[in-house]
């Protein structure tokens, strides 16, 4: 699956790039077959070779000759210079793209470009089926067991020749959000959960997290918004309090108000047997008008339109806000979501809040959902191998990448050796993994993820996440009948890139998204008339590639067929 990402360069950047891409096209295009007879058998590493290698977690802060390092040399026979640069930081990568001074693998977190623009740019190679089975066993069967994982990333016109390598995501497994309410304040308040409520955990916060699969309508939590703006439910006196507080960033505080109506940003949809995507939809504008409502009532922080999300943590960790959004991980209280709402209002030993996690909203029509994470399959991400990589050195870097990312005994790689770097947070091999502190948690002096890619089955998904995230999935947020009823997919999908929409979103996607958020924005905060300019805001959209988009759509396969 392409990185769904789209950044862009400067002019100059640009230039560089496109004069590249010029020079290099020829190359690509008569691409050498490779002879897999010629090369070495699968282990023969007798040959020692120098590698610059990267990955999803590189963010120039390895240090040279450490631990992951010293043992990956020595098992594979290599010398590996170490990247040094910041693959998360846009600005830097897109240097580096510009240039054409790329490690010999990366997988970039920001920047950069699709796949085959970067094989048309000539920074890139593909990396042939036949020498993937023979030095990347274990990754083919991922593939083969994540359909249509095979015939991901194929190179226009071939049948076994790759643009790319990617991950499979089996943590975003389930639904990845749900809607949280301070539960002290139902309380205060008189106001009753719905369902039976549970405990997150024993001790350490999690204590005063409190989750129930059961949900309120729409109609429900705005009495319940209300309360929570108007009836001062922390019992200071003072009117200071408001029942939401979206960021102005992004949307995933609105994931579960949206799937009440059936929709998940982005994704399209039939909409009375014609396909729509979701921010042009009739459901749409109706979400809008309900969150214009609450705006125009006060129940909406006035000040959202200037905080983004990471703001908004701040805020709500204040005690003033009484509805935030969460991921199974946050309500587990993980460490990599520290500092993140709603958990870090009980973070500290002395809060006296407590939180309520609950089922989606239900909407007005009985609707009830989150989008899901990736729009088909959990699979994901882009790890690339440079242009001037040989057969052998490929050959080398598919066994090292089998190795540390597909194997389980590489857990080495990622936390050390259990007892010795890390330790089980709770129960051994069913609690996650904890670096010990005079180890660095990633690169520095361990190297632990300096040199993997992100891919995660479900073991070692389990490293990663806490006991209680894992509860949490298995009771609720991944239980396949809760997946089955409440898991928002879009109807179409260009998962295999068989259309040109790849191009035509390159083209239109800036002004597009530009559209749509001014003019959600605008409807929220009652600078516009949702119903009287809503045919013009429509209009404006199809104008400026909307319309283009939705035909090129029309030729991608139903989401349902893929899934099968």
């Amino acid at each position: 699956m392409k990185r769904m990402r789209h950044f862009f360069l400067g002019a100059i950047m640009s230039a560089a790039l496109v004069i590249a891409g010029c020079s290099s096209n020829a190359a690509n295009k008569t691409e050498e077959v490779v002879d897999i007879s010629k090369l070495p058998k699968a282990g023969d590493f007798s040959k020692e070779l120098t590698l610059n290698l990267s990955g999803s977690v590189t963010r120039g802060k390895v240090e040279d000759d450490n631990y992951v390092q010293k043992r990956l040399e020595e098992q594979f026979n290599i010398k590996i210079k170490n990247t040094k640069l910041d693959t998360w930081n846009a600005e830097q990568v897109n240097l580096m793209v510009a240039s054409g001074d790329l490690p010999d693998t990366f997988a970039f977190t920001a920047g950069g470009q699709t796949a085959q623009e970067m094989y048309d740019s000539g920074l890139t190679r593909t990396i042939p089926k036949e020498m993937l089975e023979k030095y990347a066993p274990l990754y083919m069967k991922m593939l083969e067991e994540n359909p249509p994982g095979p015939i991901l990333n194929l190179k226009q016109g071939t049948e076994d020749q790759y643009l790319q390598l990617i991950g499979q995501y089996a943590h975003v497994y389930g639904l990845p959000w749900g809607p949280t309410l301070r539960l002290d304040w139902l309380e205060n308040l008189g106001i009753e959960p719905p369902g039976e409520i549970k405990q997150v955990g024993p001790s350490g916060g999690r204590e005063k997290i409190f989750f129930t699969e059961e949900a309120y309508t729409l109609e429900e939590l705005e009495e319940i918004l209300i309360a929570f703006t108007f009836d001062d439910p922390d019992g200071n006196g003072k009117n200071d309090t408001y029942g939401i507080s979206p960021a102005n960033n992004n949307l995933n505080w609105a994931q579960s108000l949206m799937g009440a109506y059936g929709l998940g940003s982005g994704y399209n949809f039939l909409e009375n047997g014609k396909l729509v995507k979701a921010e042009i939809s009739e459901k749409y504008k109706e979400f809008l008008k309900q969150m214009a409502k609450w705006y125009d009532m006060g129940l909406v922080d006035p000040e959202f339109t200037t905080i983004d999300e990471n703001t908004s943590w701040e805020k709500y960790k204040q005690g003033k806000i009484g509805y935030y959004i969460a991921q199974p991980s946050y309500l587990a209280m993980d460490d990599w979501a520290k500092g993140r709402a709603p958990q870090n209002i009980v973070e500290n030993p002395d809060s006296t809040a407590k939180i309520l996690a609950t089922g989606p909203e239900i909407g007005p029509d009985g609707e009830q959902g989150v989008k899901a994470y990736l729009p088909v399959v959990d699979l994901a991400d882009a790890f690339y191998v440079s242009k001037h990589v040989t057969d052998e050195e490929l050959a080398r870097i598919l066994q090292i990448f089998d190795y540390i990312n597909f194997d389980n005994d590489a857990r080495w790689t990622l936390f050390g050796e259990v007892g010795v770097h890390s330790d089980w947070e709770g129960e051994p091999e069913k609690s996650a993994l904890k670096v010990r502190p005079e180890y660095a948690e990633q690169e520095g002096n361990s190297g632990f993820w300096a040199y993997n890619f992100r891919t995660y089955d479900k073991e070692r998904v389990q490293w990663i996440n806490s006991e209680y995230t894992l509860k949490l999935k298995d009771e609720f947020y991944a239980r396949e009948d809760i997946q089955e009823k409440m898991l928002i997919r879009p109807y179409k999908w260009d998962m295999l890139n068989e259309t040109n929409l790849r191009d035509i979103e390159n083209r239109y996607s800036g002004q597009m998204n530009t559209i749509v958020e001014e003019f959600r924005m605008k409807a929220i905060v009652g600078e516009v008339d949702i119903d009287k300019e809503w045919d013009k805001y429509v209009e404006n959209y199809m104008n400026n590639g909307g319309k283009q988009t939705l035909e090129e759509l029309e030729k991608a396969p139903k989401v349902s067929e893929l899934l099968k």
